[in-house]
């Protein structure tokens, strides 16, 4: 099956034909148990992967609780911040921008795919490709998000790592 929309960076074009290959159904969406840790090498350093947590009611906002960052996700962010909530961590110039992005691929089941810009950065440029994951095929309870930023952050790792 061919990308949704047109993934223009070729490590997160590879890291979607992953995540449709982990499909157990066209109709169903993988879970984490679809795959191993070692499957996801190529893409460790650049991906992240967040629980979703629903509330009460259907109503209730979502929120995204880190499970997983890579090691050049910490650096953009300046330190790790599995366990925490991604609306905690993130800059408000990009939050609700991110926030959306999340939401959109928990509530539909489908890839959101990203191009961001700003010549303000360093980085310039991210590509962000978030993947819904859900145990029981249908109810989106991961999201795995890849991250590729045209260039690499130099920022250490903070000190204060939890």
């Amino acid at each position: 099956m061919s990308a949704p929309v047109d993934i223009a960076h070729s490590k997160l074009r590879s890291l979607y034909h992953f995540w449709e290959s982990r499909r157990p159904a066209p109709d169903l969406l993988p879970g984490r148990q679809h795959f191993q840790a070692e499957d996801i090498w190529p893409w460790i350093g650049y991906i992240g992967m967040v629980d979703v947590e629903r509330g009460d009611g259907p109503d209730a906002p979502l929120r995204f609780r880190i499970r997983l960052q890579g090691e050049n996700l910490a650096r953009l962010t300046g330190n790790r911040q599995a366990g925490r909530y991604l609306d905690e961590t993130l800059n408000t110039k990009y939050r609700e921008l991110i926030l959306e992005q999340h939401r959109q691929a928990a509530m539909t089941g489908q890839p959101v795919y990203r191009i961001q810009r700003d010549d303000s950065k360093p980085w310039k440029r991210i590509d962000r490709l978030v993947l819904p994951f859900a145990s029981d095929g249908h109810t989106v309870d991961l999201l795995m998000t890849g991250l590729y930023m045209a260039v690499t952050p130099s920022r250490p790792f903070s000190e204060n790592i939890p």
